[in-house]
């Protein structure tokens, strides 16, 4: 579970987080919306461990992430996708995701989830009756 408390974030003199709280439970999806200015971006970057905060509590799974490492956050299972702009523009999609596992060691359950993240990605080219029969073929495969 992810949960934030009370967070402080400033840019200098400029507050750009002021007293944030957050709960998301395991499972859960949750969104952030708002409009530009907002602090979507920051906090994330606070939880990322890009934005250092002021004050405050991010706990991941019960372990306080604030003035933790970038990499102990990733290790942690802390990640985050950025906008189009701030990928590897050189590299393939698959080749982005795969950095994004780096840190991962299971290194079968990954290939699984890039075939899982193919699929549903390319279900809408697929016409109805080749997808009725690429599903079929997968739950006899797993018989």
């Amino acid at each position: 579970m992810l949960e934030i408390k009370d967070l402080h974030v400033s840019y200098g003199g400029i507050q750009a987080l002021r007293g944030v709280s957050l709960n998301v439970p395991d499972g859960k999806i949750v969104t952030l919306i708002g409009a530009n200015g907002a602090g979507k971006s920051t906090l994330m970057r606070t939880i990322s461990g890009l934005v250092k905060a002021q004050s405050g509590s991010i706990l991941w799974n019960g372990q306080e992430l604030l003035g933790k490492p970038i990499d102990q956050i990733v290790a942690s299972g802390i990640a985050m996708s950025p906008e189009g702009r701030r990928v590897f523009a050189d590299l393939t999609v698959l080749e982005n995701l795969k950095i994004g596992a780096y840190l991962r060691r299971d290194k079968a359950e990954i290939e699984n989830n890039l075939r899982l993240i193919i699929l549903i990605n390319t279900i809408d080219y697929i016409p109805h009756f080749e997808l009725f029969a690429l599903v079929t073929n997968l739950s006899h495969a797993a018989e």
